[in-house]
């Protein structure tokens, strides 16, 4: 957790994410990201999760951009079902974790009118590393792997001054699937976006 604080940190001292203009510029952003696990992640851990936080860069070019993301979003729950992890089965009361971490590619388009409130819908793709855990009594079980995967993604950007570089509001609902690897299956969820940002 230490490097994800240094780095929301570091986010904070640079420009950030901002509404979408015609010429060319680069945006930074910070997001408080919340997630809702679906499927195998939601067998694993059911429980809607506050824990999350995500950095963000676009390079703007018209109404498309390009960029880079990374995210990070936990999960938690506390149950006496049995847990099957890769080698082991473990029943009794328990407490499971996964800690989700991606880093991805991404690609925008922006529509509506730039200055003004924007919607924008985008795709990312490239890694995600995921430690699911299970804690029962003195004894934990970690299953660690990394998976290749694609996030469609919709949002809108709201500014909060008219003037160029100045701050705005976004926020974004995002599907992450995690194709399976090895013994772990494929990992999915929906993450709530929210954050503040600028652009240089």
């Amino acid at each position: 957790m230490r490097i994800w604080t240094l780095a929301a940190a570091g986010a904070l001292l640079v420009p950030g994410l901002a509404s979408a203009q015609g010429e060319r510029s680069s945006w930074f952003g910070l997001a408080w990201s919340l997630a809702n696990p679906t499927a195998n992640s939601k067998e694993f851990t059911s429980d809607f999760s506050l824990r999350g936080l995500g950095l963000e860069w676009r390079q703007l070019r018209g109404r498309n951009s390009y960029g880079l993301s990374l995210g990070w979003n936990a999960t938690n729950e506390e149950t006496q079902e049995t847990s099957s992890l890769p080698q082991v089965d473990l029943t009794g009361f328990q407490f499971r974790y996964i800690n989700a971490y991606s880093i991805l590619l991404s690609g925008h388009t922006y529509l509506g009118t730039p200055g003004k409130a924007r919607p924008f819908l985008g795709v990312k793709t490239g890694t995600y590393y995921i430690n699911r855990r299970v804690d029962v009594g003195l004894w934990t079980a970690t299953d660690n792997s990394w998976h290749f995967g694609v996030a469609p993604e919709l949002g809108f950007t709201v500014p909060l001054r008219q003037s160029y570089g100045s701050e705005a509001f976004y926020a974004a609902v995002r599907y992450n699937y995690a194709l399976a690897a090895g013994d772990t299956p494929y990992q999915s969820w929906f993450a709530i976006d929210i954050g503040i940002a600028t652009r240089r």
